[in-house]
């Protein structure tokens, strides 16, 4: 059988270039394998490399002179084979290199090197950057650069800056809503910071639409209870008036009655006279319920004028309040009072009225100092803030030029 170094020129430069790329490739396997930090497959690429680097050597002196006596021993041994063994040999090793190489990709695969941590993270649809106290960049992905470049007009290479720039908020970036999170992180003896932006405007959108929502059943409930009060008011009015005409006719039935009515009769007298007696007290009730306000006021100058406080009336009790807003009305100028004589040593007190199309405020004015501490609501306050509740209204203490009061009632829209 031919010896292998009996080929032509041509055959041998062949195995010479096959001994170079199988070298090549243990070398880049070998860096592999350091990096994913597999060093047990590095020792086996290094053996490796080193017999098909022996063969090149050998491969090289052949080529260089021939069959002669002038190479070394081995050379000329290894050159008097059969070319079949070489050929042979070139197999195995070949087989040899494709196994490690796919062996140190398959465990490149399987473990977590910062290559691979890189990919990861610019796969991820929020952004992620961290940055050194001096500002210095040390991790951003895709998402969080573009982000960058749209909220600023450039790259992300300081992080102190974007931060400064974003701080912890919601924005809108290209139709999408971001919310951007900072925190610390200790590592290594140092602080770190973090920021990540997540995309939230499928939930931003969500929110906004229950907001939407709530205000429009805030405003429904503001519209069924005035609808309510004014029911309450329509249904009184129309039982006074359904009483006066029974009154009315009862009233023409007993003058009736009276007329011609024997007076030698004494039970009859008896029974017409307590009939006038029950019409004229439910009248007299009627009238005391017309001046309810009126008595209303007076009890409550009264009071004032008890207190050493003088009421000041910027204008009169709107006629548009309904019996249960007029009742809080002065619950609330009673309780004003007694704080502004009790708590401020108030001489006067301004009851004023402010009307729009959404509330109605009643603002009560004492002439005292600023409270140095907030006013809290406890007591009174606590009892008129619970009962204002009740009817859909607020009740609160304003510490401007002077302290204020103020009871809002909610309009129906």
């Amino acid at each position: 059988m031919t010896a292998f170094y009996m080929l032509t020129e041509l055959f041998r430069s062949l195995f010479s270039l096959w001994a170079l790329l199988l070298c090549l490739i243990c070398i880049f396997g070998i860096v592999l394998a350091i990096s994913h930090r597999r060093y047990r497959l590095a020792a086996f690429s290094m053996l490796h490399f080193m017999s098909t680097y022996f063969l090149w050597q050998v491969l090289f002196d052949i080529h260089l002179v021939g069959g002669t006596n002038q190479i070394a021993a081995v050379s000329r041994k290894l050159g008097s084979l059969p070319w079949l063994c070489w050929l042979a040999a070139f197999f195995v090793l070949t087989a040899a290199a494709v196994i490690l190489f796919l062996v140190i990709l398959r465990c490149g695969k399987r473990s977590i090197t910062p290559a691979a941590v890189k990919r990861l993270l610019d796969q991820m649809p929020c952004g992620v950057c961290c940055w050194r106290d001096s500002g210095r960049v040390l991790f951003s992905n895709i998402c969080m650069n573009r982000l960058c470049v749209s909220l600023t007009g450039g790259h992300l290479r300081n992080g102190n800056h974007f931060h400064d720039k974003i701080k912890d908020e919601i924005l809108t970036v290209d139709g999408r809503v971001w919310r951007f999170v900072c925190r610390d992180i200790a590592f290594g003896g140092e602080t770190l910071h973090e920021m990540i932006a997540s995309d939230i405007t499928a939930e931003y959108a969500k929110t906004q639409a229950l907001e939407q929502d709530k205000a429009e059943l805030s405003r429904l409930k503001g519209e069924l209870q005035a609808y309510s009060m004014r029911i309450e008011d329509t249904v009184r009015q129309q039982e006074i008036l359904q009483a006066k005409v029974s009154i009315h006719d009862e009233m023409n039935r007993l003058m009736l009655s009276t007329m011609a009515a024997d007076k030698t009769d004494a039970a009859a007298l008896d029974r017409i006279f307590s009939q006038w007696e029950q019409n004229a007290l439910f009248l007299c009730m009627q009238a005391d319920d017309e001046s309810a306000d009126k008595k209303e006021a007076e009890r409550l100058n009264d009071l004032a004028k008890s207190l050493g406080i003088r009421l000041i009336w910027q204008a009169e009790l709107p006629s548009a309040m309904t019996e249960k807003q007029r009742a809080l009305f002065f619950t609330a100028a009673q309780e004003a009072v007694i704080n502004a004589a009790k708590h401020a040593g108030a001489t006067s007190l301004d009851i004023s009225f402010t009307q729009s199309a959404q509330a109605l405020i009643c603002d009560f004015v004492n002439d005292v100092i600023i409270p140095s501490e907030d006013v809290r609501f406890v007591g009174g306050l606590k009892n008129l803030a619970l009962l204002a509740g009740e009817q859909s209204a607020c009740v609160v203490a304003k510490c401007a030029e002077r302290f204020t009061l103020s009871l809002r009632f909610q309009k129906s829209l």
